[in-house]
């Protein structure tokens, strides 16, 4: 399975743990969803887009799949910073979708870089 095809089936289990959560207002960078709100960054211009946001009565969270990057680590932990930031201002949350496997590596990531967010595992 490519990385493009493991990217969308946690997306699609995420989207379906989300429904089931009661979240509502579901965007996904999937081909079958309305596309997130990009953001572009500063310094670099790249355009960072969260893999899911989604709305509950408190506020909009944003969600991202670790993919255990290790190689990009410095581009990977300013992302999470982003959405954790934005989270706050939107008054949500920033989740951090765990592949089996890559919880270890999540934490230490975190841990390292104070990195406010809550994980929610995903099955494989």
């Amino acid at each position: 399975m490519s990385t493009e095809e493991k990217q969308s089936h946690f997306i699609e289990k995420a989207i379906t743990m989300l429904e089931k959560k009661g979240y509502d207002q579901i965007k996904a960078n999937h081909p079958d969803y309305e596309q997130p709100g990009k953001f572009i960054q500063q310094g670099t211009n790249e355009e960072i887009i969260p893999d899911l946001t989604a709305r509950t009565l408190l506020g909009k969270d944003y969600f991202k799949v670790v993919e255990g990057d290790k190689e990009h680590e410095q581009s990977v932990v300013s992302k999470w910073k982003l959405f954790s930031n934005i989270a706050q201002i939107k008054n949500g949350k920033f989740f951090l979708l765990v592949p089996y496997g890559k919880k270890k590596y999540t934490k230490e990531l975190m841990d390292r870089y104070n990195i406010q967010a809550d994980l929610l595992s995903l099955s494989r």
